[in-house]
């Protein structure tokens, strides 16, 4: 069938499985579903998860009150009850299954858009209202995401489709009667209710949606009644919330003009609905937009022939909250914010560039197939990206894991952790306690904030200093990220630098990492793992490298995770000295193969050679040195040996680093 014959087949009664339909679902089941493990939960999921883990009674109260918390507790009361039946299988740390959930409303969003387009614009306008919406990367992005966005649309979409069918007035329509119709006035009732304990931003749908009221139901009075009461009975509901978000509005919000930038902000959302983060040449981006606004503004202001103002709805469904948010800004400058604010309008805007493209077939077939053809296209070629490191927001998964990996080849090293803002202790629990045993690496959310200098020995040291003295910990942990308006000054890390050798640093994205050795010099060997090598070799005068341990066996070349560009092999040394060492030397570390060196000893200030110089070490007692080894990006797959030296002496192999791509 050609888009021209689909196009004027609007009355078409399709079958009960249409092919195409079940195509643009699959897809949109596809995009949603793809590695939804490759981010690691970031600080705001952290937080869904945190707030859904209480009782139910509490997230009402917290919710309902936004207090303790900014957003109602809808979302949140549903992710509680969705881990709740995870945990029947096993499945309440699993965040393939947990995400699944916001991944399983994408569907449902992209149906809700089929229906809907499809009962009021054609079969053709709907299927590629839908493909449009199931290609969209923001809507792939925070399908992905424990957060109340995407459910907020989700909700949105179906109480609109709730809305027009329970207004359908033609004869072959599925509900005639009004019995049927009061089980879509409940379903109104019901999303829309969701949509506004979920997210308090729908509250800017509320006008739009009654004015499309208006559109459908004039002079038609008994439905026009039956919508007011639904829509009336909604807003009672969310009456009480309404007026708590009143109540405590931030008076110290930051403000601006009303609609300062609002050209601006209506561009970006443009962005934002359709390719998004893209990271194109600047003419390409430019020209995507100016392509999809171009097909949204012909969607809106062309008339179709569906007999129905569509044009005119969607402008109500998609402009109204965009101006309110507009008026807004001069109480709260911060509205327009976050992308994702006003993500539950772009089905509607992409549903208007659907229907442009179908106005240009009617004009010329060839038209309609190339725009859609490149409005699909474009989306398609955006959505790659979003699993790419670029994108990665704060890779607590990553951070974790090498925490883990090293305290498992520690077994004689017992250690403790800190998440430096305390509300960053459950992203690390999180992810590392999925790894190693509680009790075997205790950790601790220690400072809420705001530090200031002089609280260095009364409020941040003695909690730093337990964990050595009252823990006899070895090893120490700092987890750090968000500290802004905690710890502007890095007082907590100034501490820890002041008092211990640094062992490593590592960069993942949106965290800083790092490690600390809480003892150095040890009287006996403590017991190591059956991965270290005992070389017992001279490697300067009167140096000993007792034992030597490769501490990242398996490292990649070209490391996009902890530090890009390339990977970093971790080694620790066990040096003792024999007799008095009669001058200072320094370390040398490297990454040897056949045809020579691959990589080379970091420079690290605040090594354990430069707080404890040969010199100064005392016969008999061990050494406990670490350093990284920097990679060649350009290094080749395969074994390769670390030699270790001080410039003196004979250089020794301390074991062996298998290298991948």
């Amino acid at each position: 069938m050609t888009l021209k014959r689909m196009i004027d087949a609007d009355k078409l009664r399709l079958p009960k499985a249409p092919l195409p339909e079940i195509l643009v679902l699959a897809l949109a089941a596809l995009v949603r579903l793809w590695r939804l493990d490759y981010h690691s939960f970031w600080f705001d999921e952290i937080v869904s998860l945190d707030w859904a883990s209480q009782p139910p009674s509490e997230i009402w109260d917290i919710g309902f009150q936004l207090v303790r918390e900014k957003h109602p507790p809808g979302y949140y009361l549903t992710l509680h009850f969705w881990q709740q039946w995870l945990s029947l299988f096993g499945l309440e740390q699993s965040d393939i299954a947990l995400r699944s959930l916001g991944s399983l409303l994408g569907v449902l969003t992209v149906l809700g858009v089929l229906l809907l387009a499809t009962r009021l614009s054609g079969r053709a306008t709907g299927l590629l209202a839908a493909l449009f919406v199931a290609l969209s990367p923001a809507f792939a992005w925070y399908s992905q995401e424990l957060r109340m966005f995407q459910p907020t649309a989700t909700a949105i979409v179906w109480a609109v489709y709730c809305l027009v069918t329970a207004l359908a007035t033609n004869p072959q329509s599925p509900i005639p009667n009004p019995q049927s119709r009061i089980l879509y006035w409940l379903g109104l009732i019901a999303s829309l209710t969701y949509a506004l304990y979920s997210y308090l931003f729908a509250a800017f749908f509320l006008p739009g949606l009654g004015l499309s009221l208006l559109v459908l139901a004039w002079k038609r009075w008994r439905h026009l009644a039956e919508g007011v009461i639904s829509l009336g009975v909604a807003g009672l509901l969310f009456l009480p919330l309404a007026r708590n978000a009143w109540l405590i509005n931030d008076s110290e919000s930051p403000r601006m003009d009303a609609y300062a930038d609002f050209g601006a902000n209506l561009w970006r959302q443009i962005r934002v609905f359709t390719v998004w983060r893209v990271d194109w040449a600047d003419w390409l981006v430019t020209g995507s937009l100016i392509f999809f606004a171009g097909l949204i503004v012909a969607g809106l202001l062309l008339r179709g022939k569906e007999g129905k103002p569509v044009g005119l709805l969607l402008l109500l469904w998609s402009l109204p909250p965009l101006a309110i948010a507009g008026l807004l800004q001069a109480t709260n400058a911060n509205i327009f914010k976050e992308d994702r604010y006003y993500l539950f309008l772009a089905p509607f805007a992409l549903w208007a560039g659907a229907r442009g493209i179908v106005a240009l077939a009617r004009w010329q077939g060839w038209a309609g197939w190339g725009s859609a053809a490149l409005a699909g296209g474009l989306l398609a070629a955006a959505l790659p990206g979003l699993w790419t490191p670029g994108l990665l927001r704060e890779d607590w998964r990553a951070a974790s894991a090498y925490v883990a990996d090293y305290q498992e080849l520690s077994p004689g090293l017992s250690a403790g952790g800190v998440a430096h803002a305390n509300y960053l202790y459950p992203a690390v629990e999180w992810y590392l306690y999925q790894r190693v045993p509680r009790e075997s690496l205790p950790v601790y959310g220690l400072f809420g904030g705001p530090l200031t200098l002089d609280q260095m020995d009364t409020v941040i040291g003695p909690p730093l200093h337990g964990i050595e003295t009252a823990l006899g910990a070895q090893t120490v942990w700092l987890w750090q990220s968000h500290l802004a308006g905690v710890d502007d000054l890095g007082l907590v890390e100034q501490w820890l630098d002041e008092h211990y050798p640094l062992i490593t640093e590592q960069f993942p994205a949106g965290v800083a990492l790092k490690g600390y050795a809480l003892h150095t010099r040890y009287a006996t060997l403590p017991a190591l793992g059956s991965h270290a090598l005992f070389p017992r070799a001279e490697i300067a005068p009167a140096i000993e490298l007792t034992a030597c341990e490769v501490m990242t066996p398996q490292v990649a070349a070209l490391d996009d995770r902890m530090h890009p560009p390339s990977g970093w092999v971790h080694i620790r040394l066990w040096l003792r000295a024999t007799g008095p060492v009669g001058q200072d030397y320094g370390l040398a570390a490297r990454l040897m193969g056949e045809d020579g060196v691959w990589g080379e000893m970091l420079a690290r200030p605040n090594s354990a050679l430069e707080r404890f110089p040969p010199s100064r070490w005392l016969a008999g007692e061990w050494m406990r040195v670490e350093a990284d080894v920097n990679l060649n990006p350009a290094t080749p797959a395969g074994r390769y040996e670390i030699v270790v030296g001080m410039g003196q002496g004979e250089e020794v192999i301390c074991g062996l680093v298998e290298v991948s791509r």
